[in-house]
């Protein structure tokens, strides 16, 4: 069996297995926990820290004497549960490979079969294989939905948003950094409310759009966003979306001069990357980022409007 065939196959067993209770915890529960937690003791020591390159966890290090119990306590329970997690990942493959093989041997990769036949084996499958489905957070189901503009997410809502690509759509961050550059001196696009989009297709691949809240006038990410950053981080994890690859887009409203949201939005998407990186672990070779400003707005009959300020992750294909 193929590691493309096995990922299949346990893509199409997490759906036969239910929901199971996980001994260990995600990304987003961990920094939701973590920002609770720590929240006061980052503005007051690591107020100017990015969360990108693991920068906030080493700096309360190198200031533990002034970090609260609290603080300490919970990112000591973390690490244990996000290890496991790791740990879980790492081995859930070889745990459930019996159960695959003898469930659903013979089915193709690519077979609507192979849903059916691990829907079909539900109560087959073994109490193990299911506690390490659980423990890895392979628990999303599979339900393609269209781009949304959806604020208030759920791992599961990314994850469906973002499936379902079938070819690559010739985007790339270079090349709408190049659009968006044009677009400055276009004089056709000088009113925003007149400003039609840059990249009509942009639209039309499969997205999420996610709100971050940065410091003002940074590229420096909250930390009540820190659980939206852990949600992409445990989407791009999911078994669905392993080896496609994702374009994080910053956009801006249109207070402001145009060059300088541009810049901006660049900064904070390159923010998002760098944290999805580290602390969070996703192959730099899978995320692009790009800040594209006031020129690709959501909302073009109110410019200024705070829907217009968002980040989209957007899948481009493998």
């Amino acid at each position: 069996m193929t590691r493309f065939h096995l990922t299949l196959a346990i893509s199409c067993l997490i759906i036969a297995t239910g929901n199971a209770t996980a001994q260990t915890v995600g990304y987003a529960e961990a920094f939701d926990q973590f920002a609770a937690a720590c929240g006061n003791d980052i503005d007051k020591i690591c107020k100017k820290v990015d969360l990108g390159g693991g920068r906030v966890q080493q700096c309360l290090e190198q200031n533990q004497a002034s970090v609260s119990a609290n603080c300490k306590a919970t990112i000591g329970n973390l690490r244990i549960q996000l290890q496991k997690r790791a740990a879980a990942r790492a081995a859930v493959m070889r745990i459930c490979d019996a159960d695959i093989r003898r469930l659903c041997a013979g089915i193709q990769p690519g077979d609507a079969n192979l849903m059916e036949c691990f829907s079909a084996a539900k109560r087959n499958v073994s109490a193990r294989c299911r506690a390490a489905i659980a423990d890895a957070g392979y628990e999303t189901p599979v339900a393609a939905a269209p781009a949304t503009t959806q604020i208030n997410l759920s791992s599961n809502d990314i994850v469906n948003s973002l499936q379902g690509v079938t070819s690559t759509p010739g985007i790339s961050a270079t090349g709408l950094r190049q659009l968006a550059l044009q677009s400055l001196h276009d004089p056709s696009r000088t009113n925003p409310m007149n400003r039609a989009p840059l990249s009509e297709q942009l639209g039309s691949l499969a997205q999420f759009n996610i709100a971050i809240q940065f410091d003002f006038d940074s590229a420096r990410i909250r930390p009540e966003s820190f659980r939206a950053v852990g949600l992409m981080a445990d989407a791009l994890y999911s078994p669905y979306l392993q080896g496609y690859r994702f374009l994080i887009v910053g956009h801006t409203d249109a207070k402001g001069s145009r060059e300088y949201n541009l810049r901006l939005s660049q900064q904070r998407a390159d923010a998002i990357r760098e944290a999805l990186i580290n602390p969070f672990g996703i192959s730099p070779a899978r995320i692009e980022a790009v800040g594209l400003g006031e020129e690709q707005l959501l909302n073009r009959s109110n410019p200024d409007a705070a829907e217009n300020r968002r980040v989209q992750l957007i899948n481009i294909g493998k």
